[in-house]
């Protein structure tokens, strides 16, 4: 019985970390930048890895998304797309306990 339990709860643990490519939902926060994606990721990326080291940079569709893996909870995600002169910022976060306040400064601060 045990171990069907800890089968369970590792099973919602596990579901609740899907990439967001897999559940985009809505973005915790969005802003704008009349910097271009790459300036901008350029700036936010040392940020970022300087919390996490094992975070990422990928190109998508008219920009760029920046990934900072986590292992307990859902991972932060920030994606950086052309958007008239400058770029959009989407940043996706975990639950609120596990969302990490030095990534969201590190979005603003590179504005």
């Amino acid at each position: 019985m045990r171990m069907l339990m800890g089968g369970i709860a590792l099973a919602l643990l596990a579901g609740c970390s899907l990439p967001a490519s897999l559940v985009p939902g809505e973005p915790n926060d969005t802003k704008y930048s009349e910097k271009p994606p790459k300036e901008y990721a350029a700036c936010v990326l040392p940020a970022w890895q300087h919390e996490v080291s094992n975070t990422t940079q990928t190109s998508i569709s008219n920009g760029y998304r920046i990934n900072a893996p986590s292992v307990i909870t859902a991972d932060e995600i920030l994606d950086i797309v052309k958007y008239k002169d400058g770029s959009r910022i989407s940043l996706y976060q975990g639950p609120p306990w596990a969302k990490s306040a030095a990534m969201r400064k590190a979005m603003k601060d590179c504005l």
